[in-house]
């Protein structure tokens, strides 16, 4: 091939990898319930048999179990209830407990956590009242509420995810995306 053909070449393949790009399909946005816990979302319980009600501060009870929650958009009120990855737990602790990072992230001693373990991404559904811990039952990791989610027993290896949180009136609002990925890397 002579020189001068390759460059015309080079040149159409270029122009043919213009055209296919600027027809490319966009990728579908994500649906609204499955987008994770974006900023102004309000935090809910979901219950089948109850419906969806929010949580209040003043229902909380310190040092209480968790309570699980799903955001939800606080404009169209669509619950993010579509990935598993948008629960939360939530619990009010005693702010003089916490560390530096989990007050700042908290609301009036009020935490919010993805409930879904790093190790292998099932649920963190227990709280141990005599260790103050979240655990996970798949493969016992534990999880300190007071230390930004830091796991105080493997196999786990990261921290919980924590959604920033404020308060407005007598309701939680999301104040920042999550601390970091929810679940497993």
């Amino acid at each position: 091939m002579q020189r001068r053909n390759f460059f015309k070449a080079c040149a159409g393949l270029s122009i043919a990898a213009v055209d296919i790009t600027a027809n490319r399909v966009e990728a579908k946005p994500k649906k609204p319930e499955k987008t994770r816990p974006q900023v102004g979302d309000y935090l809910v319980h979901y219950d089948i048999d109850e419906g969806i009600k929010p949580i209040l501060v003043s229902e909380l009870v310190l040092g209480a179990e968790q309570i699980m929650a799903f955001p939800q958009d606080s404009t169209s009120k669509v619950v993010r209830n579509g990935s598993r990855f948008n629960k939360v737990m939530v619990m009010q602790l005693n702010p003089k407990e916490m560390d530096e990072d989990t007050l700042s992230n908290s609301v009036n001693g009020v935490v919010a956590y993805s409930a879904i373990c790093t190790h292998q991404g099932c649920d963190v559904n227990s709280y141990l009242k005599d260790s103050k811990e979240f655990f996970c039952f798949c493969h016992l990791s534990r999880f300190d509420p007071h230390k930004a989610g830091a796991v105080t027993n493997g196999p786990a290896q990261r921290k919980l995810a924590m959604l920033p949180l404020e308060q407005i009136g007598d309701q939680l609002i999301v104040r920042k995306k999550f601390t970091r990925k929810p679940g497993p890397k």
